[in-house]
């Protein structure tokens, strides 16, 4: 796919081992957020243990934290330099994340933006698909600042930041600043996620298979609007919870971010048979997996349809809340007690 198709991939993970084995497969970047921050921190200790040892501990928790995530992204803004100033654009990009906890706060997440985007020329400033988050990425991208909407689970949420970027990126050249380039992670497994949350709450027995489809087919209605309205962004698919789901994209000018559990995956599939090498982004998703979601999950039906959630709903989105909820408590807040380590 790498070589031979428009499909372009990342590395969802932030060990050195994984992030130079991607490389060496094709993948042009990669992507992390507060989770992948402290496994790196913490798997790779010997690293990291003297700048961390000279953190100020006297920080408030969520300044350590956006410190001790700042290590991560330092070391591998500079690892992936040479390459991104090789090729420039997306190439030798590193997808860094705003806390979470700032998801409702505007001026909180620009600020912490900002002073990512001074890392390096090559760190994408990664923003949640919130209500604020949405005037913040316009106001980065205004500022020709590179940026990764994130946290986006319905097609509504993906089409405002395309809508962001490109009211940002008109101010930009208006200003006399260069765009930056901008891709958005439409997070399909984390809708999956949810969906299956609430297939079990409600003891609908949906298939794991039928929301696989339905969690995909958010991603491919999603690039279809993109290129029917010819928005500059790039679709970026994230959170892969099946090698089905990869092979299903093939061809397509995605902008993917895979995990290295989905790699294997994708590796033992194809060793097995089970992939077919053939292009599929245009081809339909299973519509009869979609008709039973969508008669089960009112949800599914307002995260699929493009104008399913209003701006204003974006925050009390269930897949968004969960999502958020869970990079504040397994990232943010693990980062934070490093301080007392």
């Amino acid at each position: 796919m790498a070589r031979e198709t428009a499909f372009i991939w990342n590395n969802d993970s932030a060990l050195q081992t994984q992030v130079e084995s991607a490389l060496a497969q094709g993948a042009i970047g990669m992507t992390s957020n507060p989770p992948l921050s402290y496994e790196s921190l913490t798997t790779e200790t010997d690293v990291y243990k003297e700048k961390l040892a000279a953190l100020d501990k006297s920080l408030p928790e969520l300044e350590y934290s956006f410190g001790a995530m700042c290590l991560v992204v330092e070391r591998f803004s500079g690892f992936l330099m040479e390459l991104h100033e090789k090729k420039g654009g997306f190439d030798g990009c590193l997808r860094a994340q705003v806390a979470p906890s700032l998801r409702y706060d505007a001026q909180g997440m620009l600020e912490m933006g900002k002073r990512l985007s001074q890392i390096g020329k090559n760190v994408m400033v990664k923003i949640p698909g919130t209500k604020a988050g949405m005037w913040v990425l316009e106001e980065l991208a205004a500022l020709g600042i590179p940026t990764n909407p994130t946290v986006v689970t319905t097609v509504s949420q993906a089409i405002e930041a395309a809508k962001a970027y490109e009211r940002g990126r008109e101010r930009a050249l208006q200003s006399g600043i260069s765009p930056a380039w901008s891709s958005c992670a439409v997070v399909m497994g984390r809708a999956q996620d949810y969906f299956a949350k609430l297939n079990e709450e409600r003891e609908l027995g949906l298939a794991a298979e039928d929301l696989g489809w339905a969690s995909l087919a958010i991603v491919k209605r999603s690039a279809a609007i993109f290129k029917k309205e010819g928005f500059c962004s790039k679709v970026m698919p994230a959170a892969f919870r099946s090698p089905m789901q990869v092979e299903q994209l093939s061809g397509g000018e995605y902008h993917a971010t895979i995990h290295p559990t989905i790699q294997a995956a994708v590796e033992e599939a194809d060793r097995a048979g089970k992939l077919r090498r053939e292009l599929f982004f245009d081809a339909p998703v299973d519509e009869a997996a979609l008709r039973r979601v969508g008669d089960a999950l009112p949800e599914f039906e307002q995260a699929y349809e493009p104008g399913g959630l209003s701006i204003d709903e974006f925050d009390s989105c269930g897949s968004v809340v969960m999502t958020l909820d869970a990079f504040e408590k397994t990232g943010q807040n693990r980062l934070a007690s490093l301080k007392y380590a």
